[in-house]
């Protein structure tokens, strides 16, 4: 037998905002204003739009959950003459990590205090642009607060999830699977891990011949999908009166596809979420391989307290 994941799922259990609160982080915690570029009057000498004066800038990171506040200021850029020389180069554009999809740059007025937006630069690749832009067409004042999460507790959040389905043998929310069984059953039915079971896609399988097939729904084959906060597993077994299909004798030979997991976060019981979120807060507080106690041990288990609440979720059908 063997697993293989067809969709992960689309959200997490827990939400950004409700593990913000359980790590008490404030929105200052997110990812990291950028340093300042480099600004420079454009060299060659040309003429340009950019007002007489002097012109700060600063840069923003925007990730999928907002933005950050203004970066580190430049030093002034004085345009003498635009019509000599009304362009300025922006060089060492800092990249943000891997949660930056893209950058905001904002600039003053001549003379000006506020930063206003520039452009928007819609990856993290590009570090150099060249300013031509007049103070009128400038945009939007810049943020002053960060937006963004921190870009661990993202990752942490799946972690967490994934260690509390690991415990519990379960599936939280919606995702799809494989099950490669290398035949069918003798004797009894098709039972499904990673319960919840939500439904079953398909069973297809390679028949003596070699040939690919659909059993049918229904007709072929019938589903159990069990009910409650903690169900066991589902299974799919043949209707009345119909054999299993004959299957050619190879690794693999029978997949049957189906979708597991509660199904929309607010759907998972709050005891997963509470334990899930103890997991999280150990692993945003110890950040190395394992953690060693004030008298020199090693602890590296799952914290006892959201073991205890993941307990009654565990599917001990083949403990």
């Amino acid at each position: 037998m063997a697993l293989s994941l067809v969709t992960a799922p689309a959200t997490e259990p827990i939400t950004l905002a409700e593990a913000k609160a359980h790590l008490r982080l404030d929105s200052a915690a997110g990812e990291p204003a950028p340093t300042a570029p480099t600004a420079a009057v454009a060299a060659p000498a040309v003429a340009g739009n950019i007002e007489n004066g002097d012109h700060r800038y600063r840069v923003t990171f925007v990730t999928a959950d907002g933005e950050t506040d203004g970066g580190t200021i430049t030093a002034a850029v004085n345009i003498a003459d635009k019509t000599v020389n009304g362009k300025i180069e922006l060089t060492a554009i800092p990249l943000g990590g891997s949660a930056v999809t893209s950058r905001k740059v904002y600039r003053t007025t001549a003379g000006g205090s506020t930063y206003l937006l520039l452009t928007t630069i819609a990856n993290n690749t590009a570090t150099t642009y060249t300013d031509n832009i007049a103070d009128a067409s400038l945009g939007a004042a810049a943020p002053t607060t960060n937006t963004t999460a921190d870009p661990i507790v993202n990752s942490l959040i799946t972690t967490a999830r994934m260690a509390a389905e690991q415990f519990t043998r379960r599936a939280l929310v919606t995702q799809t699977w494989d099950l490669k069984l290398d035949g069918f059953p003798a004797n009894d039915a098709i039972w499904l891990p990673l319960p919840p079971l939500i439904s079953v896609t398909s069973v297809t399988y390679t028949d003596t011949a070699g040939a690919a097939q659909t059993w049918a729904l229904t007709t072929g084959y019938l589903v159990d999908v069990p009910a409650g906060p903690a169900p066991e597993r589902g299974k799919v077994y043949p209707a009345y009166g119909v054999p299993y299909p004959s299957a050619r004798n190879i690794p693999n030979a029978v997949v049957v596809r189906f979708v597991a997991g509660y199904g929309a976060a607010s759907a998972v019981p709050e005891g997963i979420k509470s334990g899930m979120k103890l997991i999280l807060g150990h692993l945003y507080a110890n950040r190395e391989n394992v953690v060693i106690t004030d008298r020199g041990s090693i602890v590296q288990e799952m914290p006892q307290g959201a073991e205890a609440l993941l307990w009654p979720y565990r599917d001990l059908r083949w403990s």
